[in-house]
């Protein structure tokens, strides 16, 4: 879940928008006069779960992976580089 704070606010409660970002993975969105201007993420060091739009994306892919159509035989991927196909 994302939180919108304006300026003056985060600014009274950055620790806690800091501990919140690096202990919850918790994103902020910063606004100035109404609008976004920046937001505070956490930095994730090694594998992090994927998020559900990831993951649609992958099912996707794969989805799509599998309707195509796959030559029969055998092929010479050296070859198949030599004549400029990939």
């Amino acid at each position: 879940m994302t939180n919108s704070l304006s300026l003056s606010v985060a600014k009274a409660r950055l620790s806690e928008v800091v501990r919140a970002a690096r202990t919850l993975g918790q994103e902020t969105i910063i606004t100035v006069d109404g609008e976004p201007a920046v937001r505070v993420v956490p930095i994730i060091d090694g594998p992090h779960p994927m998020t559900e739009a990831e993951a649609a994306s992958v099912r996707v892919l794969l989805a799509a992976l599998r309707r195509m159509e796959r030559p029969s035989g055998e092929f010479d991927a050296v070859a198949l580089v030599g004549e400029g196909r990939r």
